[in-house]
């Protein structure tokens, strides 16, 4: 009986579980700062930033997020296991103005199925390899999964890319929360991925890179109580990482620093530039956990969207873009 009930949940799972539009509404925000006036920070200047919200059950908890070269199409994932994939629209300024063709569907196993529980289905980071291609990161059953969106779209299943055997030691939920593949340098085609909690003794944060059966595992040093939770690749190569500041004990934050990857050594401590650092109530922040690197108009821009952990109206799905000039 226990067998027979299986089967016909797995086979309901199946049916219902299909991509379906979703109708996301878009506020716009109007300015990156809530208190103070000014458009630059740092290397960042604003392009525009939306309120994300839906009826539909599945929309919330971002985590990972994906843009095209021209900045249009996006692609995310969601901690309890959906894709969301929708279009974003801009101004004749090249402000971001609003999204729309929202699209939503369940991440899939090796057999094509949808996960059935939380800890199987926990998206936390996405990479675009290319050709349609991405690298999803997973965290409580940690493992990396490489999708092939661009032939099979949504439905496409998860297929197990090998991963660092250390990930699995990371503190369980706070294993993997960014990973990239390198494209230029010594350490073209590598992996890259750094843990959210994974630390050493001294506090930084373990990271590691990967080809094949090789891995070099090295540290970030630490910023102040900010935890990282994505990185992306620029196109010179280096990398960009977002860290989040969010506890009871701390206003939420969110701050961007950037390294070289040609710096890493085996076993080695990596020292990111600080770029950007703010803290609600000056800045339109929230949980930030996921970035992306997109060109558009002739600039590089920096996309970053926050996890509402599925608590609105607690938290809010902030879509935020700012143009980078290294």
């Amino acid at each position: 009986m226990k067998r027979f009930i299986a089967l016909i949940f797995g086979s309901l799972l199946t049916c219902t579980a299909q991509a379906e539009p979703v109708a996301v509404t878009s506020r716009p925000i109007s300015s990156f700062y809530r208190i103070g006036f000014g458009s630059t920070f740092g290397p960042f200047e604003w392009r525009g930033g939306l309120v994300l919200t839906s009826d539909n059950r599945h929309f919330g908890g971002l985590s990972g997020l994906s843009l095209n070269h021209s900045c249009k199409d996006m692609l995310a994932v969601s901690d309890r296991g959906h894709w969301l994939k929708a279009r974003l629209a801009y101004n004749g300024d090249g402000a971001l103005v609003s999204i729309s063709d929202g699209e939503i569907a369940p991440i899939r196993n090796e057999a094509g199925k949808p996960y059935a529980y939380k800890k199987q289905s926990d998206a936390e980071a996405l990479s675009p390899l290319g050709k349609g291609r991405y690298l999803v990161a997973f965290e409580q059953q940690e493992r990396v999964g490489l999708f092939d969106i661009g032939s099979k779209g949504l439905n496409a299943p998860f297929k197990l890319l090998r991963s660092p055997k250390m990930i699995s030691e990371a503190p369980k939920n706070g294993e993997m929360e960014s990973i990239g593949r390198l494209s230029k340098g010594r350490y073209g085609d590598f992996n890259i991925a750094i843990s959210e909690k994974y630390r050493d003794s001294r506090g930084d944060t373990y990271g590691w890179l990967w080809k094949g059966s090789k891995t070099i595992p090295f540290t970030v040093a630490q910023h102040d109580d900010y935890a990282i939770t994505d990185l992306a690749i620029l196109p010179d190569g280096n990398v960009l990482i977002l860290e989040r500041s969010f506890s009871k004990g701390s206003l939420p934050g969110m701050a961007i620093r950037r390294f070289a990857p040609s710096k890493i050594e085996p076993w080695g401590r990596i020292e990111p530039d600080l770029l950007f650092e703010g803290r609600v109530p000056i800045y339109a922040i929230d949980n930030m956990e996921g970035m992306a690197v997109c060109t558009r108009d002739g600039e590089i821009r920096v996309t970053i969207v926050s996890d509402n952990n599925f608590s609105p109206p607690l938290q809010s799905t902030l879509l935020l873009q700012f143009s980078y000039r290294p």
